[in-house]
Protein backbone atom coordinates (compact mmCIF):
# COMPACT_ATOMS: atom_id res chain seq x y z
CA UNK A 1 0.00 0.00 0.00
CA UNK A 2 1.60 3.07 -1.19
CA UNK A 3 1.66 6.62 0.95
CA UNK A 4 -1.00 8.11 -1.36
CA UNK A 5 -3.58 5.25 -0.52
CA UNK A 6 -3.32 5.34 3.15
CA UNK A 7 -4.04 9.09 3.06
CA UNK A 8 -7.35 8.56 1.18
CA UNK A 9 -8.11 6.08 3.80
CA UNK A 10 -7.75 8.32 6.89
CA UNK A 11 -9.55 10.97 4.79
CA UNK A 12 -12.85 8.69 4.07
CA UNK A 13 -12.76 7.33 7.97
CA UNK A 14 -12.50 10.87 9.44
CA UNK A 15 -15.26 11.98 7.17
CA UNK A 16 -17.76 8.83 8.17
CA UNK A 17 -16.62 9.55 12.11
CA UNK A 18 -17.95 13.58 11.55
CA UNK A 19 -21.27 12.23 9.66
CA UNK A 20 -22.09 10.28 12.53
CA UNK A 21 -21.34 12.96 15.25
CA UNK A 22 -23.81 14.93 13.48
CA UNK A 23 -26.28 12.22 12.83
CA UNK A 24 -26.34 11.34 16.92
CA UNK A 25 -26.62 15.16 17.55
CA UNK A 26 -29.32 15.73 15.44
CA UNK A 27 -31.37 12.78 16.54
CA UNK A 28 -31.09 14.35 20.03
CA UNK A 29 -32.27 18.09 18.71
CA UNK A 30 -35.32 16.64 16.86
CA UNK A 31 -38.51 17.91 18.33
CA UNK A 32 -41.20 15.35 19.86
CA UNK A 33 -44.26 14.40 17.53
CA UNK A 34 -47.28 16.37 18.49
CA UNK A 35 -49.98 14.67 19.91
CA UNK A 36 -54.00 16.01 19.47
CA UNK A 37 -56.66 15.56 21.87
CA UNK A 38 -59.43 14.64 20.35
CA UNK A 39 -62.90 13.20 21.38
CA UNK A 40 -64.82 10.28 19.14
CA UNK A 41 -67.42 8.23 18.74
CA UNK A 42 -68.06 4.78 17.23
CA UNK A 43 -69.66 4.50 14.42
CA UNK A 44 -73.53 2.45 14.85
CA UNK A 45 -74.97 1.37 11.66
CA UNK A 46 -78.75 1.55 10.96
CA UNK A 47 -81.61 1.72 8.55
CA UNK A 48 -82.11 5.35 6.68
CA UNK A 49 -83.30 6.04 3.18
CA UNK A 50 -81.90 8.21 0.51
CA UNK A 51 -83.96 11.19 -0.65
CA UNK A 52 -83.79 12.25 -4.41
CA UNK A 53 -84.67 15.88 -5.43
CA UNK A 54 -85.68 17.39 -8.34
CA UNK A 55 -86.40 20.71 -9.82
CA UNK A 56 -89.87 21.17 -11.33
CA UNK A 57 -92.46 23.57 -12.51
CA UNK A 58 -96.35 23.59 -11.59
CA UNK A 59 -98.65 23.45 -13.78
CA UNK A 60 -103.04 23.88 -13.96
CA UNK A 61 -105.04 20.57 -14.85
CA UNK A 62 -106.70 22.80 -17.35
CA UNK A 63 -107.35 26.04 -18.72
CA UNK A 64 -111.17 27.27 -19.17
CA UNK A 65 -112.35 29.41 -21.67
CA UNK A 66 -114.59 31.71 -20.54
CA UNK A 67 -117.85 33.18 -22.47
CA UNK A 68 -121.49 34.99 -22.01
CA UNK A 69 -124.28 32.95 -22.00
CA UNK A 70 -126.59 35.66 -23.39
CA UNK A 71 -125.74 38.59 -25.82
CA UNK A 72 -125.66 41.86 -25.65
CA UNK A 73 -123.19 45.07 -25.41
CA UNK A 74 -119.99 45.46 -22.37
CA UNK A 75 -120.77 48.29 -20.41
CA UNK A 76 -117.92 47.33 -17.41
CA UNK A 77 -115.32 45.12 -17.09
CA UNK A 78 -114.04 44.02 -13.53
CA UNK A 79 -110.94 41.50 -14.38
CA UNK A 80 -107.11 42.10 -16.00
CA UNK A 81 -105.16 39.82 -17.09
CA UNK A 82 -102.62 38.06 -14.20
CA UNK A 83 -105.54 38.71 -11.52
CA UNK A 84 -106.39 36.21 -9.72
CA UNK A 85 -110.25 35.18 -9.19
CA UNK A 86 -112.54 33.15 -7.49
CA UNK A 87 -115.73 31.63 -8.72
CA UNK A 88 -118.12 33.41 -7.85
CA UNK A 89 -116.39 36.96 -9.07
CA UNK A 90 -117.77 39.02 -11.86
CA UNK A 91 -115.82 39.47 -14.73
CA UNK A 92 -118.08 41.49 -16.62
CA UNK A 93 -121.44 43.76 -17.45
CA UNK A 94 -123.55 43.06 -20.00
CA UNK A 95 -126.11 45.89 -20.52
CA UNK A 96 -129.32 44.38 -19.40
CA UNK A 97 -132.26 47.00 -20.26
CA UNK A 98 -133.72 44.98 -22.51
CA UNK A 99 -133.52 41.91 -20.42
CA UNK A 100 -135.11 44.16 -17.36
CA UNK A 101 -138.01 45.30 -19.85
CA UNK A 102 -138.62 41.64 -20.74
CA UNK A 103 -139.23 40.53 -16.97
CA UNK A 104 -141.12 43.05 -16.39
CA UNK A 105 -143.28 42.57 -19.33
CA UNK A 106 -143.67 38.95 -18.19
CA UNK A 107 -144.47 39.50 -14.99
CA UNK A 108 -147.57 41.75 -16.24
CA UNK A 109 -148.10 38.88 -18.66
CA UNK A 110 -148.70 36.51 -15.37
CA UNK A 111 -150.49 38.86 -13.61
CA UNK A 112 -152.95 38.85 -16.25
CA UNK A 113 -152.87 35.26 -16.86
CA UNK A 114 -153.55 34.49 -12.94
CA UNK A 115 -156.74 36.99 -12.80
CA UNK A 116 -158.01 34.84 -16.43
CA UNK A 117 -157.00 31.84 -14.60
CA UNK A 118 -158.77 32.25 -11.40
CA UNK A 119 -162.02 33.11 -13.21
CA UNK A 120 -161.55 30.12 -15.26
CA UNK A 121 -161.76 28.41 -12.17
CA UNK A 122 -164.50 29.90 -10.63
CA UNK A 123 -166.51 28.80 -13.78
CA UNK A 124 -165.52 25.32 -13.83
CA UNK A 125 -166.83 25.44 -10.65
CA UNK A 126 -170.17 26.38 -11.32
CA UNK A 127 -170.93 24.65 -14.45
CA UNK A 128 -169.69 21.76 -12.57
CA UNK A 129 -172.51 21.46 -10.17
CA UNK A 130 -175.06 22.37 -12.85
CA UNK A 131 -173.80 19.02 -15.05
CA UNK A 132 -173.75 16.96 -12.02
CA UNK A 133 -177.41 17.99 -11.27
CA UNK A 134 -177.71 17.77 -15.14
CA UNK A 135 -178.49 21.12 -15.88
CA UNK A 136 -176.55 21.73 -18.46
CA UNK A 137 -174.95 18.96 -21.27
CA UNK A 138 -171.99 17.31 -21.56
CA UNK A 139 -170.55 19.53 -24.27
CA UNK A 140 -170.83 22.57 -22.27
CA UNK A 141 -169.15 21.10 -19.35
CA UNK A 142 -166.36 19.81 -21.64
CA UNK A 143 -165.67 23.10 -22.99
CA UNK A 144 -166.00 25.25 -19.80
CA UNK A 145 -163.34 22.46 -18.58
CA UNK A 146 -161.28 22.63 -21.93
CA UNK A 147 -160.82 26.78 -21.45
CA UNK A 148 -159.89 25.76 -17.36
CA UNK A 149 -156.92 23.76 -18.66
CA UNK A 150 -155.64 26.15 -21.26
CA UNK A 151 -155.85 28.92 -19.05
CA UNK A 152 -153.74 26.44 -16.48
CA UNK A 153 -151.07 26.23 -19.73
CA UNK A 154 -150.61 29.65 -20.21
CA UNK A 155 -150.24 30.84 -16.63
CA UNK A 156 -147.40 27.48 -16.29
CA UNK A 157 -145.53 29.13 -20.18
CA UNK A 158 -145.52 32.19 -18.58
CA UNK A 159 -144.29 31.39 -15.51
CA UNK A 160 -141.34 29.29 -17.35
CA UNK A 161 -140.62 32.44 -19.66
CA UNK A 162 -140.40 34.66 -16.61
CA UNK A 163 -137.93 32.00 -14.91
CA UNK A 164 -135.99 31.71 -17.98
CA UNK A 165 -135.51 35.91 -18.35
CA UNK A 166 -134.79 36.39 -14.96
CA UNK A 167 -131.89 33.47 -14.98
CA UNK A 168 -131.01 35.86 -18.59
CA UNK A 169 -130.85 39.21 -16.69
CA UNK A 170 -128.56 37.74 -13.84
CA UNK A 171 -126.38 36.35 -16.60
CA UNK A 172 -125.54 39.98 -18.14
CA UNK A 173 -123.18 39.41 -14.97
CA UNK A 174 -120.70 37.34 -16.25
CA UNK A 175 -119.08 35.01 -13.60
CA UNK A 176 -115.46 33.25 -13.58
CA UNK A 177 -117.10 29.67 -13.12
CA UNK A 178 -113.81 28.39 -11.51
CA UNK A 179 -111.03 29.38 -9.07
CA UNK A 180 -108.00 30.87 -11.02
CA UNK A 181 -105.93 33.09 -12.61
CA UNK A 182 -107.11 35.46 -15.86
CA UNK A 183 -104.22 34.08 -18.31
CA UNK A 184 -105.98 36.42 -21.52
CA UNK A 185 -108.71 39.03 -21.60
CA UNK A 186 -110.63 39.11 -24.94
CA UNK A 187 -112.99 42.10 -24.51
CA UNK A 188 -113.07 45.55 -24.02
CA UNK A 189 -116.50 47.87 -23.20
CA UNK A 190 -118.13 48.61 -26.26
CA UNK A 191 -117.70 45.44 -27.50
CA UNK A 192 -121.23 43.17 -28.22
CA UNK A 193 -120.40 40.04 -27.02
CA UNK A 194 -122.43 36.71 -27.37
CA UNK A 195 -122.17 32.93 -26.24
CA UNK A 196 -119.90 32.31 -29.86
CA UNK A 197 -117.09 34.98 -28.13
CA UNK A 198 -114.91 33.85 -26.01
CA UNK A 199 -114.01 36.97 -23.59
CA UNK A 200 -111.50 35.58 -20.73
CA UNK A 201 -109.26 32.72 -20.65
CA UNK A 202 -108.85 31.32 -16.68
CA UNK A 203 -105.79 29.25 -15.94
CA UNK A 204 -107.83 26.77 -13.23
CA UNK A 205 -105.76 26.66 -9.92
CA UNK A 206 -107.59 24.33 -7.84
CA UNK A 207 -106.40 21.18 -9.80
CA UNK A 208 -102.04 21.62 -9.80
CA UNK A 209 -99.71 19.27 -10.46
CA UNK A 210 -95.90 19.33 -10.52
CA UNK A 211 -94.21 18.01 -12.93
CA UNK A 212 -90.40 16.93 -12.88
CA UNK A 213 -88.20 14.30 -15.09
CA UNK A 214 -85.95 11.81 -13.64
CA UNK A 215 -83.54 9.30 -15.53
CA UNK A 216 -84.37 6.13 -15.87
CA UNK A 217 -82.99 4.42 -12.29
CA UNK A 218 -85.26 6.81 -10.53
CA UNK A 219 -88.24 6.49 -12.88
CA UNK A 220 -87.83 1.95 -12.21
CA UNK A 221 -88.29 3.22 -8.31
CA UNK A 222 -91.11 5.22 -8.57
CA UNK A 223 -94.33 4.10 -8.24
CA UNK A 224 -98.23 5.56 -8.84
CA UNK A 225 -100.02 7.17 -5.86
CA UNK A 226 -96.17 7.48 -4.22
CA UNK A 227 -96.04 10.48 -2.24
CA UNK A 228 -93.95 12.92 -2.38
CA UNK A 229 -92.79 16.79 -0.80
CA UNK A 230 -93.23 19.98 -3.00
CA UNK A 231 -91.36 23.04 -2.47
CA UNK A 232 -92.47 26.52 -3.75
CA UNK A 233 -91.08 29.27 -2.41
CA UNK A 234 -91.70 28.92 1.61
CA UNK A 235 -94.27 26.82 0.84
CA UNK A 236 -94.33 23.22 1.33
CA UNK A 237 -97.42 21.11 -0.05
CA UNK A 238 -98.30 17.39 0.10
CA UNK A 239 -98.40 15.27 -4.18
CA UNK A 240 -99.14 11.99 -5.19
CA UNK A 241 -97.92 10.55 -8.32
CA UNK A 242 -100.36 9.97 -10.90
CA UNK A 243 -98.14 9.96 -14.04
CA UNK A 244 -94.95 8.49 -15.16
CA UNK A 245 -94.43 8.69 -18.71
CA UNK A 246 -93.77 4.97 -20.80
CA UNK A 247 -90.74 7.00 -22.58
CA UNK A 248 -88.38 9.03 -22.21
CA UNK A 249 -87.48 12.25 -23.67
CA UNK A 250 -84.47 12.80 -26.04
CA UNK A 251 -82.26 13.30 -23.25
CA UNK A 252 -83.09 10.37 -21.59
CA UNK A 253 -85.72 11.66 -18.54
CA UNK A 254 -88.53 10.66 -18.11
CA UNK A 255 -91.55 12.98 -17.09
CA UNK A 256 -93.31 12.38 -13.64
CA UNK A 257 -96.46 14.35 -12.63
CA UNK A 258 -97.97 14.70 -9.09
CA UNK A 259 -101.23 16.07 -7.81
CA UNK A 260 -100.56 18.75 -5.39
CA UNK A 261 -103.08 19.08 -2.11
CA UNK A 262 -104.58 22.35 -0.88
CA UNK A 263 -101.97 23.97 -2.56
CA UNK A 264 -103.87 27.36 -2.96
CA UNK A 265 -102.33 31.26 -3.58
CA UNK A 266 -99.79 28.92 -6.33
CA UNK A 267 -99.56 29.87 -9.78
CA UNK A 268 -99.07 27.57 -12.74
CA UNK A 269 -95.53 27.98 -13.93
CA UNK A 270 -94.24 28.35 -10.82
CA UNK A 271 -90.48 26.82 -10.26
CA UNK A 272 -90.06 24.50 -7.09
CA UNK A 273 -88.57 21.15 -6.25
CA UNK A 274 -89.64 17.92 -5.57
CA UNK A 275 -88.41 15.26 -2.59
CA UNK A 276 -89.39 11.65 -2.06
CA UNK A 277 -87.61 8.54 -1.02
CA UNK A 278 -85.41 6.74 -3.60
CA UNK A 279 -83.59 3.95 -1.98
CA UNK A 280 -82.86 2.16 1.42
CA UNK A 281 -79.24 2.03 2.96
CA UNK A 282 -77.17 1.60 5.84
CA UNK A 283 -76.29 4.32 7.81
CA UNK A 284 -75.26 5.83 11.06
CA UNK A 285 -75.64 9.35 12.88
CA UNK A 286 -73.05 11.42 13.84
CA UNK A 287 -73.18 15.29 15.22
CA UNK A 288 -73.49 17.34 11.89
CA UNK A 289 -70.08 19.30 13.07
CA UNK A 290 -67.89 16.02 12.44
CA UNK A 291 -68.78 16.36 8.56
CA UNK A 292 -65.92 18.27 7.26
CA UNK A 293 -65.36 19.90 3.60
CA UNK A 294 -62.65 20.29 1.66
CA UNK A 295 -63.44 21.93 -1.54
CA UNK A 296 -66.76 20.05 -2.26
CA UNK A 297 -65.33 17.43 -1.00
CA UNK A 298 -67.48 15.88 2.45
CA UNK A 299 -65.16 13.82 4.80
CA UNK A 300 -64.56 12.42 8.73
CA UNK A 301 -61.76 12.41 10.36
CA UNK A 302 -61.26 8.62 11.77
CA UNK A 303 -59.11 7.05 14.35
CA UNK A 304 -56.86 4.22 12.88
CA UNK A 305 -53.68 3.21 15.29
CA UNK A 306 -53.73 5.88 17.00
CA UNK A 307 -53.71 8.22 13.69
CA UNK A 308 -55.92 10.24 11.83
CA UNK A 309 -57.35 9.36 8.37
CA UNK A 310 -59.44 11.49 6.07
CA UNK A 311 -62.78 9.01 5.16
CA UNK A 312 -64.66 10.73 2.44
CA UNK A 313 -68.81 10.48 3.98
CA UNK A 314 -72.30 11.22 2.02
CA UNK A 315 -74.76 12.89 4.76
CA UNK A 316 -78.50 10.98 3.00
CA UNK A 317 -80.55 13.04 5.81
CA UNK A 318 -80.62 15.70 8.73
CA UNK A 319 -82.20 15.25 12.05
CA UNK A 320 -82.00 17.57 14.71
CA UNK A 321 -78.30 18.41 15.50
CA UNK A 322 -76.90 14.92 13.45
CA UNK A 323 -76.79 14.06 10.12
CA UNK A 324 -77.22 10.61 8.65
CA UNK A 325 -73.60 9.59 7.32
CA UNK A 326 -73.02 6.80 4.72
CA UNK A 327 -69.38 5.96 3.87
CA UNK A 328 -66.81 3.20 3.79
CA UNK A 329 -66.43 2.23 7.48
CA UNK A 330 -67.06 -0.99 8.96
CA UNK A 331 -68.99 -0.53 12.80
CA UNK A 332 -67.22 0.55 15.83
CA UNK A 333 -65.36 2.94 13.70
CA UNK A 334 -63.53 5.92 15.63
CA UNK A 335 -64.98 9.00 14.41
CA UNK A 336 -63.55 12.57 15.78
CA UNK A 337 -66.29 14.47 17.14
CA UNK A 338 -64.37 17.17 18.98
CA UNK A 339 -60.75 18.57 18.59
CA UNK A 340 -60.17 18.03 14.64
CA UNK A 341 -59.38 21.47 13.97
CA UNK A 342 -55.45 21.25 13.08
CA UNK A 343 -55.63 17.52 11.98
CA UNK A 344 -53.56 16.41 9.23
CA UNK A 345 -53.57 13.08 7.61
CA UNK A 346 -51.57 10.83 9.33
CA UNK A 347 -51.61 13.06 12.81
CA UNK A 348 -51.11 11.26 16.20
CA UNK A 349 -54.11 11.60 18.00
CA UNK A 350 -55.34 10.43 21.30
CA UNK A 351 -58.73 9.83 23.05
CA UNK A 352 -59.13 12.95 26.09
Amino acid sequence: MTRQSVGVILAVLMFLFSCSGEAKKDDKDAPKERVFDVKTIKVSYEKAYIDYTAVGWVESASRVAVRPEVSGRVVRVFAEEGQRVRADDVLLKIEDESYRAGVRELEENLKQAEKQLENAEGVYRRRKELFEKNLISQEEFESVKTRLEVARARVDAIRSSLERARINLKKTELRAGAEGVVEKRLVNVGDYVSPQVKVFEIVDTQDLRFVFRVPQEVRDVLRIGQEVSVSVGDKVFKGRVFYISPSASPSRLFTVKARLSGARGVSPGTFGEVRFRYKEVRAFPIPEQAVQLSGEQAFLWVVDKERAIKVPVRVVSHRGSEVLAVADLPEGSQVVVEGFMFLYEGARVRER
